[in-house]
């Protein structure tokens, strides 16, 4: 029961005998009726009947037109998906709700019958729906960026959404030389950091980097001129004292930038 049901129901507890307490349904029917009439009833009623009517609304604007089309069991969209996505729609007017862009909702429908059981990416597919049901937003929510969480691990989606919101990320590359030959040790090491200041350490992120680029998020930019170690941020990470003391010679890097291009902008705003 509501918190709304249990606080009506207290008030007439009384009246109801241990021995009818112990049958769930006829017990829920018989307090049901002796709560009736009370401020507490009625606050829970209309509760109830705003849950049932957003999460029927739900269903209508943005599973039902397509339901046929993604061809996925109904479990999940017939009950959590509509009260899931209720809360991502609160907050748009019903002027501005609308069905969603069938090349948008039926991808990240899809992808969210896949995916429902890992929150990051479950949350991306949901805010993505929010947005192209937004008449206001609509525009921001591209076909392909359902596409772009398709591709995306799960650990990866919650670091991108980190990286994202930071816009540019200073990145480096180590490097060492064997004659004329140039070693590539590490790309991408991104200067990243926990809450409490320590550095942050990922050993999937040189892949993500590339895979991010490669989904045209990010462009990298190295510099032209190498640093040497002992220099700045760079060598103070984890991972630059690993190589080094893994590594013969001396390891160098080449300073750089990860920066959001306009596609990863727009991604951003969509998925938030």
């Amino acid at each position: 029961m509501t918190g709304g049901e249990i606080a009506a129901v207290g008030k007439v507890g009384q009246a109801v005998s241990k021995k009818l307490l112990a049958e769930d349904e006829q017990t829920r029917d018989v307090l049901l009726r002796l709560a009736e009439g009370t401020p507490e009833m009625a606050a829970a009623a209309r509760s109830m009947a705003a849950r049932a009517a957003v999460k029927e609304r739900v269903k209508l604007k943005l599973y039902e037109p397509f339901a046929r089309m993604i061809g996925v069991s109904k479990a999940y969209f017939e009950d959590t998906f509509p009260l899931e996505m209720a809360t991502k729609v609160a907050n748009i007017p019903e002027e501005n709700l609308e069905t969603p862009a069938a090349s948008v909702a039926v991808p990240a429908l899809q992808g969210l019958s896949y995916t429902f059981g890992e929150t990051s990416l479950k949350e991306m597919y949901l805010n993505l729906l929010a947005t192209a049901s937004d008449s206001r937003r609509a525009k921001q929510a591209h076909p392909a960026f359902a596409e772009v969480i398709k591709q995306l691990a799960p650990d990866e989606a919650e670091l991108l959404k980190d990286v994202l919101a930071m816009r540019n990320i200073e990145s480096a590359r180590l490097t060492s030389k064997d004659e004329s030959v140039t070693w590539i040790w590490l790309s991408h090491l991104l200067k990243l950091e926990n809450k409490d200041g320590s550095p942050r350490v990922e050993p999937q992120i040189p892949i993500w980097v590339e895979n991010w680029s490669r989904l045209g998020l990010f462009a990298v930019n190295y510099l032209l001129i190498s640093s040497s170690e002992g220099d700045g941020w760079v060598a103070q990470r984890p991972e630059f004292l690993e190589v080094s003391g893994e590594v013969d010679g001396e390891i160098s890097f080449t300073t750089g930038i990860v920066r959001i291009t306009d596609f990863g902008e727009q991604f951003f705003m969509a998925i938030s």
